[in-house]
This record gives structure tokens, C-alpha cells and sequence, in this order.
């Protein structure tokens, strides 16, 4: 039985509970992290249905925009600490990151025919995948080396290393991946680049034409998602 008290008042009875009463239950802050559409399919939903730690009142609503950090960050209400904050982060692709393009990633000859060989499906043109696995499995180089010193009468003195790779490779080639996660694929050039070191030779790729393209895409996928944003205070 539970212990309780009966008591009259007036001629109406009351009974009141003894024990001990359940421990209320607090808010929690709702953070979302996800894709760079996060905060545009979040809104999507939320400005038509949503609760009250979740409404979207244009009155309080945030939008900060980092394209350094490719990041939407989107806050319901900075003023109530249990609002609910969404951030959405873009991130280059794994194919991206792979090649290795603008990025200092080098290769040796073995590293580079496997990459070639197993990412064959990125080349549009299959026939020049073919041709460059061929021409780095045949793969010879020469490296010439010259040093020429030059000195005046006068004391003034000057020297000059030169060295030069001959080799009977492919220098270049066109690739289609995506260049951001969850993005169509882009087509571009790459150039195979080619150094002598103390080990022998190293390989790394190089794309002007990519370097644009990061601009231009980077953009275009902040005027994308921003315009689920209308109306919001955008930062």
C-alpha cells in the first residue's frame, strides 16, 4: 500500500501522497552534425513543422558561413542554450584525396601504376588508361646532370647545377571524379609530374584546371544550400 494521508477540510476529503517524487527531466541540447545539406533539408522540414526547442523564427535564427572550413552552421535560437544548433560540413571526395591532385602527394613508380590500374573506371577514356598503365610498366628514364662554373678576373664566381629527365612516358591524362562528397563527378586534365631524388624518381599530379573548378563548385555549393535559407540572418 501506498503511504498516504487523508485529511478533511471543510467537509471534503483530501488525500495526499507520501514519497518521494520522480526526478524531473531537463531539456537537452539537440546538435545535429552532418553533410553540407544538412542545415537546407533540416530547414526544409522544420520551418513548417517543427517544436518548440526546433522552431525556426526568422526573428532568431542564425546562418554562419565558414567556405575556409566549408561549413553551414545553423542556430534556431542563440539566445536559449537548449535551441537546437545544425552543422553541415562539406568534404572532398575520397577519389579526391586518393590522386592526391595539388596536394604534394607523391608516388613512387609502383604506387603510380596501381593507382592507375585501380581506378580505371574515373578515366572516360578507357584506351588512355590502357596507354598510360603500358608506358609506367615499360618505364625508363635518363637523368642528365650538368655543372658548369664560371669565374671573371675580378673575383666574381658563379655555378650552375642543371639536371634534366628525359623519359618516354605519358605527362598527362583526363579524369572525371567528384570533386566534393555527394557531388556529381567533373571531368579535368591532370599532368603527371616527374623528379629525380636521392631514391631514385617520385610522381605527383597537378591540375590547374582543378584548382579553378575548387573555387567555382565551392560557390556554387553555398548558393545552393543558402537559398533554403531565405529570410534567416545569414553571417
Amino acid at each position: 500500500m501506498k503511504p498516504e494521508l487523508n485529511l478533511t477540510v471543510s467537509g471534503k476529503e483530501s488525500t495526499i501522497l507520501i514519497g518521494t517524487a520522480n526526478t524531473p527531466l531537463l531539456p537537452v541540447k539537440l546538435e545535429i552534425s552532418g553533410n553540407f545539406s544538412s542545415v537546407g533539408n533540416f530547414l526544409k522540414v522544420k520551418k513548417s513543422d517543427a517544436n518548440e526547442f526546433q522552431e525556426i523564427l526568422t526573428e532568431n535564427a542564425i546562418v554562419t558561413c565558414d567556405y575556409d572550413n566549408l561549413t553551414i552552421k545553423l542556430e534556431t535560437n542563440p539566445n536559449d542554450e537548449y535551441a537546437t544548433v545544425v552543422v553541415g560540413k562539406g568534404e572532398y571526395s575520397n577519389e579526391l584525396k586518393e590522386f592526391g591532385i595539388n596536394q604534394g602527394k607523391f608516388f613512387t613508380r609502383e604506387s603510380l601504376i596501381k593507382i592507375l590500374r585501380y581506378n580505371r573506371r574515373f578515366f572516360p577514356n578507357k584506351e588512355e588508361n590502357a596507354n598510360l598503365l603500358s608506358s609506367y610498366q615499360n618505364f625508363s628514364a635518363t637523368v642528365n646532370k650538368n655543372i658548369a662554373e664560371n669565374s671573371d678576373l675580378r673575383g666574381n664566381a658563379s655555378k650552375f647545377h642543371g639536371k634534366q629527365i628525359k623519359t618516354d612516358i605519358a605527362e598527362n591524362f583526363v579524369i572525371s571524379i567528384p570533386i566534393f562528397k555527394g557531388e556529381s563527378p567533373v571531368t579535368f586534365p591532370v599532368e603527371i609530374c616527374i623528379e629525380e631524388n636521392d631514391s631514385g624518381v617520385r610522381f605527383w599530379f597537378e591540375s590547374v584546371e582543378l584548382a579553378e573548378l575548387l573555387e567555382v563548385k565551392k560557390d556554387a555549393l553555398f548558393e545552393r544550400e543558402l537559398q533554403s535559407c531565405e529570410g534567416l540572418a545569414i553571417i
